[in-house]
This record gives C-alpha cells, sequence and structure tokens, in this order.
C-alpha cells in the first residue's frame, strides 16, 4: 500500500512545473531546479515525482568528480561503471533516450561547494546530457543554489522551471493533519501546532505522527488540546 501524499502548494508546484516542462514545445530547454531550506519537504515532494516518472536518481557527493559523477549514474541505470567518461557518457545518453528516462540530481550544493573538484566539468556535463536527450534533468539543492546557478549563465538558460519550496501555511498544515492522521484534528490544537513549528512540514509531520500514535494508544476520538495538555511539540533549532 503506496503512502498517502499531502498534495500541499509546494507539491503543486513541483507537479505542475514538471507538466510543463513535459509538454514544452519542441526545442524548448527542460531543465528544473527544485530548491529551498532544509525541512521544507524537497525530498518527499523528489520521491513523489520520482515514483511518477521511473527517472534515474542519484544524491551528489563532496567527492564526486566528473568520472565518479558518470559512474554513480550508470551504477543506477544498472551497467557495470567501466570505460572512459565518454563511454560513460554514451550509456546514459542511449538510457535517457530509448528509456525515456529523466534524470534527477539530489544535494546539487556539493557540485558548487568551495574546493569541489570539477566543478564547473560536471555542471557542464549535466547540461550536456539533457542537450544531447532534449530529456528533463531535475536538479535539488538547498536555498541559495539558485543564485549560484543564475551565476552560470549557460546552465541558468536551460532551466525552464525554478521551483522554490518554502514553509507551509495554515491551509496546508490542514492538508496535511487530513493526510497523515485518520483520528481527527482539532483546529485549535493544529494552529497551536502550526505556529510551534512555524510551518516547517518537517516537524509539522513529525509531530502530527507522534500524535496519532499517542491518541490510538489511549483511544481518543480525537486530537484536542483537552486531550494533550500543555502545547509542547518537537521542534528544532530554527
Amino acid at each position: 500500500m503506496k503512502p498517502k501524499i499531502a498534495m500541499v502548494k509546494n507539491l503543486q508546484r513541483l507537479m505542475e512545473a514538471y507538466d510543463a516542462v513535459e509538454n514544452r514545445d519542441p526545442g524548448a530547454d527542460g531543465m528544473v531546479l527544485l530548491y529551498g531550506q532544509t525541512g521544507v519537504g524537497k525530498t518527499t515532494g523528489l520521491i513523489h515525482l520520482l515514483n511518477q516518472t521511473d527517472a534515474i536518481y542519484v544524491e551528489a557527493s563532496p567527492a564526486w568528480t566528473l568520472g565518479s559523477m558518470y559512474r554513480a549514474i550508470v551504477t543506477e541505470i544498472g551497467v557495470d561503471p567501466r570505460g572512459t567518461s565518454a563511454d560513460l557518457e554514451r550509456y546514459i545518453v542511449d538510457e535517457m533516450l530509448t528509456k525515456n528516462r529523466p534524470l534527477f540530481v539530489d544535494e546539487l550544493d556539493y557540485l558548487l561547494m568551495p574546493g569541489a573538484k570539477d566543478t564547473l566539468r560536471m555542471l557542464e556535463a549535466l547540461r550536456s546530457l539533457h542537450d544531447k536527450t532534449r530529456m528533463p534533468v531535475v536538479m535539488v539543492g538547498m536555498d541559495k543554489i539558485e543564485t549560484k546557478i543564475k551565476l552560470r549563465e549557460q546552465l541558468a538558460r536551460r532551466v525552464f522551471q525554478w521551483v522554490k519550496f518554502v514553509d507551509l501555511d495554515l491551509e496546508d498544515a490542514r492538508i496535511l493533519a487530513d493526510t497523515l492522521s485518520d483520528i481527527p484534528v482539532e483546529e485549535r490544537w493544529l494552529e497551536a501546532l502550526f505556529a510551534a513549528c512555524k510551518g516547517r512540514i518537517a516537524y509539522l509531520a513529525l509531530n502530527l505522527k507522534s500524535a496519532r500514535r499517542r491518541a490510538k494508544s489511549g483511544r481518543w476520538d480525537a486530537i484536542t488540546m483537552e486531550r494533550w495538555g500543555a502545547p509542547t511539540f518537537i521542534v528544532g533549532g530554527r
């Protein structure tokens, strides 16, 4: 049974952006940048998109070079990652073209860290894979990655959709609560949780799941302030 997905505004924007990329005019560029702070739901959104697309997914490493990036992608495809960089690129291009598989690269920030090896070559390689296949290439990073990408004009011009994930609003929090809990969640309790978490979906989800377990154990008919007691929640440093 697949987990339920809370279709909050961030996820709606991502799905709409990807749909726009898939249905873009012939010859138009089709790269996507998904970015935002830690805990805003980028990973959940990316997993949902992966399940819809059969994409090739890799997570960047600070130790990557051009060769190791190619080998990571080829390994994910399921091919023996041996050969020259040119050989590996051909394997990747063939996989993307013949099977219509987009490429998703998570943790892109590692490629742009000070002192990272082969930064320019790796970014150019991603652009080249897009150009040779015209398949979507989705890059994922933290909130400051947008500025760094825009400084690289050739790559930035290929980005058709810039998707920023932000903290949830109260309407999104209600959608999340209704998705994660089959036990009714009182509005007053949810508002207190939302204020404590400041809209950060990671903390909202953590507390909602914890409250549901507590409600199940106590056989509550609803999650309320009265049942909960002191309004203390699990939140991280912000």
